[in-house]
């Protein structure tokens, strides 16, 4: 088995925090070679930093000069198709930090200059490997809860990781800070319910920041004959990332951040009923979050960046498919753009209504 050489584009915070130390931990299977961005001083910083031997800050020039096999893009979303399109064409596989484009056709585009060139494509939807999700997706396959009949999702995002940072760039993007945070609520959603057939949406401006299109979203994604209601705030000053899923013959409570899965256990309101639901959902959460500190203090604890980065590397050495196919990240950026249509629609029809209540 060759090592890969690795090259990453962008040096901000997801690539510092989240992908140089997921490569940096795979060992001898890649190599993290050189790192490439348009701040001369950024990338030369994250390179000496991680120890990394070379800096650029044209992804052309590194192409040439490099010829690594995987090209890791962590930039804005508006550039990931040029990248990702110029990395492929230059040879290499490409990692792709969610979204995966700004709209479908942008995703095409980079699906068929994999194709053209045989190269494999992979989409940082790094939720879909947190533990107990993997859990719950077997469990459902098991039909340990009956019938799939819905979902809820609550995500909490500090009001000062984004909202309150008037130059962040999410603040650029469609819809507002949802178009960073909102793909990931998108592809929990679609392991169960795919396709989305229809998408209700709106967005409440509560907070006095002029530059937040909206601190509160609620989102509804309809499939067949089942629904995901979603909610995301970022009104707070805490995270939080929740998932309930339900069936005809149970519920699944789930904590992405405590790394717990519980079953709801509560068929009835009967107060035995109620109290072994308490108990039972308490030394779930203890027995799950005791496991969890176990690997971590004996180091064996892998992060949803470790897994997916390691998944992707294996899949190319062994030339078997994507974790995350491209095919996945362009369905998240198509519902994702339905999302956005509706929260537009929603602001005009608000428009309208107080152009009506003037009169």
């Amino acid at each position: 088995m060759s090592e890969l050489n690795v090259a990453i584009v962008g040096s901000g915070l997801i690539a510092t925090k989240k992908h140089i130390p997921a490569f940096r931990r795979l060992g001898s299977e890649a190599t993290l070679t050189t790192i490439c961005d348009v701040d001369p001083d950024s990338a030369q910083g994250a390179a000496n930093r991680f120890d990394i031997s070379s800096a650029y800050t044209d992804l052309g020039e590194l192409l040439s000069q490099e010829k690594p096999d995987l090209v890791d893009i962590c930039t804005p979303p508006k550039t990931h198709s040029d990248l990702a399109i110029q990395a492929i064409e230059g040879g290499a596989h490409v990692l792709i930090e969610k979204p995966m484009a700004m709209d479908v056709e942008e995703c095409n585009e980079i699906v068929e200059a994999a194709e053209q060139n045989g190269r494999k494509v992979c989409v940082a939807h790094s939720d879909l490997f947190y533990p107990p999700f993997l859990q719950a997706q077997e469990r459902i396959e098991n039909g340990d809860i009956g019938e799939f009949k819905g979902m809820r999702i609550f995500l909490s995002t500090p009001t000062d990781y984004m909202t309150s940072q008037e130059d962040h760039w999410a603040h650029e993007l469609p819809g507002g800070v949802i178009g960073e945070s909102g793909p990931h609520v998108v592809y929990l959603t679609l392991p169960f319910i795919n396709p989305v057939q229809e998408v209700r949406a709106y967005g409440l401006k509560n907070m006095s920041y002029p530059w937040s299109k909206y601190e509160d979203y609620r989102v509804d994604l309809v499939g067949e004959d089942t629904a995901s209601t979603i909610t995301c705030i970022y009104t707070t000053d805490q995270w939080d990332a929740q998932v309930d899923i339900w069936g005809t013959e149970g519920m699944l409570k789930l904590d992405l951040e405590l790394m717990t899965l519980t079953d709801h256990g509560r068929p009835s309101l009967d107060s035995w009923q109620l109290a072994g639901s308490g108990l039972s959902q308490s030394l779930q959460t203890i027995g799950d979050t005791i496991q969890t500190g176990a690997q971590v203090l004996l180091g064996r604890y892998q992060k949803t960046h470790d897994l997916l980065i390691e998944q992707f590397v294996d899949s190319i050495h062994r030339d078997t498919g994507s974790p995350v196919p491209a095919e996945e990240g362009r369905e998240a950026v198509r519902v994702m753009n339905l999302i956005v249509k509706k929260l537009g629609e929603e602001n005009t029809s608000e428009t309208k209504k107080e152009k009506v209540d003037k009169k």
